[in-house]
């Protein structure tokens, strides 16, 4: 009798897993799964109850599906990149949908990569600390548990994403999207033929690796601030501080950094020459001029960039071309993010759209 009534309260309490609203289920099938189906096959088998049923009885969440946690993370990154540059996903994509599909692909590719440390949990980590990120953070990958976990590629491994290696990470060839597991930079490595690791960024007049400035940190040309801020440096002395650039309009500002700082264009606000306040940026589709043009700044929108604009010469904007299709770093068109425009060496411009694939780095 206390055998058949532990088998029925077990029964009972697997059956109300199954049709009350949870978040313990696996999501990865999309909107129309059954609860309970953790595999994603169509059916809810014995071992799919019991294990509903023992995760909820040891108080922790059945494992979500990569596909789950890449539709989370791209709807996270994605809206909160709406909030961090204005109408973002339009600029960037041309639209939230193609930001949101765009972000997913990539981010499955991360999961299935060889080595990697990562994993849909991980992803789901990050997911619910990126909506309360700052804008800086987020620009700059500045979130602990969105940052590349530990891998199991060791140094000169083949990669093509850091999560794969146990350095967390992969130094990539310049032109292409394949790398190999190297020990993170130190200030001044040489960036002329690979990338740099998290937290520093390529100076193109040096070609070398620097941190990357924070609020009130010391910079110059050759020591750049991050998101958000403004190296101010007065007229004659060799470095300066990073400032917060602008986010209002009339904010007063300064176009030659020297007694203020500048305004975000990634909020829509220019430094106008005239009022030496922030003025709106205005922003030109595909086959528009772009850049200074008197005075006033014209940005490209709508998954397009801007190529030939120089001080106050303008510039023209294009389309951003489709993956698999031509692209070139210097005349254009760039390439859809997270595409990278392939052209096998770091001294050739024109390539092909392409997204970093892990299986073609060997």
């Amino acid at each position: 009798m206390k055998r058949f009534a532990a088998a029925t309260f077990v029964t009972r309490f697997a059956i109300m897993m199954l049709i009350a609203p949870t978040s313990t289920a696996a999501q990865c099938c999309g909107s129309e799964q059954c609860s309970g189906d953790l595999n994603c096959d169509g059916q809810v088998t014995i071992d799919e109850i019991i294990t509903a049923v023992n995760s909820a009885l040891n108080g922790c969440s059945a494992a979500v599906g990569a596909d789950q946690a890449c539709t989370d993370l791209a709807i996270a990154d994605c809206t909160k990149l709406d909030q961090c540059v204005l109408n973002g996903t339009t600029v960037r994509y041309g639209g939230a949908s193609t930001c949101r599909g765009r972000q997913k692909q990539i981010c499955l590719l991360r999961l299935g990569a060889t080595g990697t440390g990562n994993s849909p949990t991980d992803v789901e980590q990050c997911v619910g600390q990126v909506p309360s990120a700052t804008c800086g953070d987020f620009d700059l990958g500045n979130i602990p548990e969105c940052e590349a976990k530990v891998g199991g590629g060791a140094t000169g491994a083949a990669c093509a994403f850091a999560g794969q290696c146990e350095s967390s990470n992969c130094a990539i060839v310049n032109g292409t999207n394949c790398g190999t597991c190297a020990a993170p930079n130190n200030a001044g490595d040489s960036c002329a033929t690979t990338s740099c690791s998290h937290g520093f960024t390529c100076v193109a007049a040096t070609q070398e690796c620097q941190p990357v400035g924070a609020q009130s940190g010391t910079c110059d040309s050759n020591h750049p601030c991050g998101a958000g801020l403004t190296c101010v440096i007065a007229a004659s002395a060799a470095s300066g501080t990073c400032e917060v650039s602008g986010t209002t309009l009339g904010a007063p500002c300064d176009p030659k950094h020297q007694t203020a700082a500048g305004c975000n264009t990634s909020m829509g606000f220019y430094c106008s020459s005239a009022s030496n306040s922030c003025a709106p940026v205005v922003y030109v589709n595909a086959g528009a001029q772009c850049g200074t043009i008197a005075g006033q700044l014209y940005a490209c929108t709508d998954a397009s960039t801007c190529f030939g604009a120089q001080g106050s010469t303008p510039g023209t904007c294009i389309a951003d071309a489709a993956d698999g299709a031509a692209c070139d770093t210097q005349a254009g068109p760039s390439c859809i993010a997270p595409a990278q425009c392939v052209t096998g060496s770091p001294a050739v411009t024109n390539g092909i759209c392409r997204y970093p694939d892990p299986t073609k780095c060997s």
